[in-house]
Formats: structure tokens, C-alpha cells, sequence
């Protein structure tokens, strides 16, 4: 239930900040075709602003999960001590045993040859 507010709010927060940068845009434009100097903008479009921000952040918050734990002894509890102690970086596939293990089925022909 309050994921669906908490997307509902977010809708309405993005709505209104998207309509108070658009009042923005449109105040601007005024005082550019009147040729008046840029006094600041209305009290009106920065509180529509300042409110949408806020409820977005509500929403976003209640959109949110739960929360997890920092601390790293609850994660240690769930692994196991091979997943822990690989290390994938140290593992080479290129390396001297499949020469030794070629050699040593070389001697075997030979041993089972004579």
C-alpha cells in the first residue's frame, strides 16, 4: 500500500516540479518581451518548486525497500568458508602441468610399447 502512494506522490512531485520549470520558462519570457530587468522570480514559483521537491522525496522514500544491515558479521553468517577463500584472480590455466602431465603419458606409451 505504501509503495503505491509513495508512487503516486513521486507522480505528482515530478508533475509539479516539471510545471513550476515551465512557469519558470514562462515568467522569464514575459519580463524578456516587456524589456524588464530580471527582478527574481515569484514567491509562488519558488515555493511550488520547494513543495514539489519535498513531496517527491516523500515519495521516492516510501517507494524505498526495507533497509539492510551494515553490519558485516549478518552477511559472514551467510557464507561459507569456500566462497570466502577462492580467489579466481590466482587460478592460471597456463602453466607447467600439462607439460608434465603429457610427459608423463609419453612415458606411459613407451613403458606399455616395450
Amino acid at each position: 500500500m505504501s509503495i503505491t502512494i509513495g508512487r503516486l506522490l513521486s507522480l505528482v512531485g515530478i508533475t509539479f516540479l516539471i510545471h513550476s520549470a515551465y512557469s519558470t520558462y514562462q515568467h522569464l519570457s514575459y519580463l524578456n518581451a516587456v524589456d524588464k530587468a530580471e527582478s527574481g522570480l515569484p514567491i509562488e514559483i519558488i515555493a511550488e518548486c520547494l513543495i514539489s521537491v519535498v513531496v517527491s522525496l516523500v515519495g521516492v522514500v516510501l517507494c524505498a525497500g526495507d533497509l539492510k544491515n551494515i553490519l558485516m558479521e549478518n552477511e559472514m553468517r551467510k557464507q561459507t568458508i569456500d566462497k570466502l577463500d577462492t580467489a579466481p584472480s590466482f587460478i592460471t590455466f597456463n602453466h607447467r602441468g600439462r607439460r608434465a602431465v603429457s610427459a608423463h603419458s609419453l612415458l606411459q606409451r613407451r613403458s606399455h610399447m616395450s
